[in-house]
């Protein structure tokens, strides 16, 4: 008997101890750990058109999960957003592929900024201009 009980407990401490959010007082203050964050594509300075669309494809990753990403295409200059969206994956690692419509966006250079944010609210943000035709 002596042994199941020894037994349960140190099974406790083991699945506590790997929680390191009861440790930490269950903060989800920023840790300092930013997601890591990739635009495979668009590449820099990459001509699209209405017919082609823009393709999106990013990696991201972070060991206490990618909670929220967000896609802001803004022209050169401008504080108005001509597309943003965002989505919610809730996973260590995402791969993100879209194409998105730019039948109405004027000819111009735009930069396209995607942010990826993790559960604890740490945050990424890389940008990459593309020249709409």
């Amino acid at each position: 008997m002596k042994l199941k009980t020894i037994l349960a407990s140190l099974a406790a401490v083991a699945v506590l101890t790997s929680c390191e959010d009861i440790f930490e007082g269950g903060s989800l203050q920023p840790d300092g750990s930013t997601p890591s964050l990739t635009i495979n594509n668009p590449s820099k300075n990459q001509k699209v058109t209405a017919t082609t669309g823009l393709r999106v494809n990013i990696t991201a990753v972070d060991k206490d999960n990618v909670e929220n990403l967000t896609f802001t295409l803004r022209g050169e200059g401008s504080e108005r957003a001509v597309i943003n969206f965002s989505t919610k994956p809730g996973r260590k690692v995402v791969e993100f592929d879209t194409t998105l419509n730019v039948s109405g966006v004027a000819p111009g250079t735009y930069e396209l900024a995607v942010s990826a944010t993790d559960k604890r609210t740490n945050l990424t943000v890389q940008q990459v201009p593309v020249l709409v035709k």
